[in-house]
């Protein structure tokens, strides 16, 4: 169970440029009754560049078309997107389901922005304009594509009826992915920053402890309570900010190596990541965001230490000893 993209690879070269070709020509997607396969679904059909295949498709009358294709290249895989899809020549696609050279299953419309609520005024004025002009329009579900099969087959409407969703609603049923992946980063997350405070303020106290004496002089010879405060919660402070860079500099140097090192991933891996390697993409906006907010986290963990340094008195912390 395959869906089937028809290609004009003369016109695709944005598809070019993301296929990896294992086997095979991609350009050879221009012969007629042709098609181009991913490793996966090669290796479960059992064929290689050059073997036949037939496919069966449902026309929109009713009944069941097929077609004899040659496999002309198998490409990578990339992860949950090519578990379910494949390339076949265009016109070839169209005699499989007997459609007139114009017909189109979808358009697309490319907006500047990207934010959802523009583009949800965007969907409400073609979905007026559209009713205004005479066709037929599906209630609104914002559910990708496929789910809604199976309710269209029980309504009791015949024809055709044009449906409009939005890309957050065909990407909708992989957010679980990103929602999890989100979820455990927070996670993991909250369990650092716990570990760091609690290293950050041992190392304040066992710091406080050894100058207690150095302290009651600094006290003794006229720093107020809030210059010892200042003075321990720069400390904390500058070893925040020294400490979130070098890590900051290792996750970076970590990252590009695992990108180069182009890690495989398992099938099962590959379908909820996407991808058919480990990629990981460092951004500027998050590396800052990181930076900002665990050196102003564990700063405001350094104030408690801080804050029972400049609390002793000058004759007690002058007579500490050890």
């Amino acid at each position: 169970m395959l869906g089937l993209s028809g290609v004009s690879i003369a016109e695709e070269h944005g598809l070019k440029q993301m296929l990896k070709i294992k086997s095979g020509k991609l350009d050879d997607l221009a012969k007629p009754n042709s098609v181009v396969l991913f490793e996966d679904q090669a290796a479960a059909l059992e064929v290689r560049v050059g073997d036949a295949v037939t496919i069966s498709a449902p026309t929109p009358r009713g009944t069941n078309n097929t077609v004899d294709v040659t496999v002309v290249a198998i490409a990578n895989s990339m992860g949950m997107m090519s578990s379910f899809s494949c390339f076949l020549n265009a016109d070839t696609l169209t005699r499989l389901y007997q459609l007139n050279d114009d017909t189109t299953g979808a358009l697309q419309v490319y907006l500047p922005s990207s934010d959802l609520e523009s583009v949800k005024k965007v969907e409400a004025r073609l979905r007026d304009g559209l009713s205004k002009a005479g066709y037929a329009l599906m209630d609104e579900d914002p559910r990708a594509f496929f789910f809604k099969f199976e309710n269209v087959s029980r309504e009791a409407w015949t024809g055709q009826r044009l449906d409009l969703t939005t890309w957050h609603d065909e990407v909708s049923f992989v957010a679980w992915t990103v929602d999890l992946m989100s979820a455990v980063s927070f996670g993991l997350a909250i369990v650092l920053l716990l570990v760091i405070g609690v290293g950050i303020m041992i190392v304040m106290w066992i710091s406080i402890r050894e100058r207690t004496r150095e302290i009651g002089t600094l006290r003794a010879i006229g720093m107020q309570r809030r210059g010892v405060l200042a003075m321990f919660l720069a400390e904390g402070f500058m070893l925040a900010l020294i400490a979130t860079v070098a890590g900051t500099v290792f996750g970076l140097a970590v990252s590009f190596a695992l990108n180069a090192a182009h890690v495989p991933l398992s099938q099962g891996v590959q379908f909820v990541l996407l991808s058919d390697r480990l990629v990981v993409i460092p951004t500027v906006q998050w590396t800052l965001v990181t930076l900002v907010f665990i050196t102003s986290v564990v700063t405001l963990i350094s104030v408690l230490p801080a804050s029972l340094a400049a609390r002793l008195e000058p004759v007690t912390a002058m007579a500490h000893v050890g």
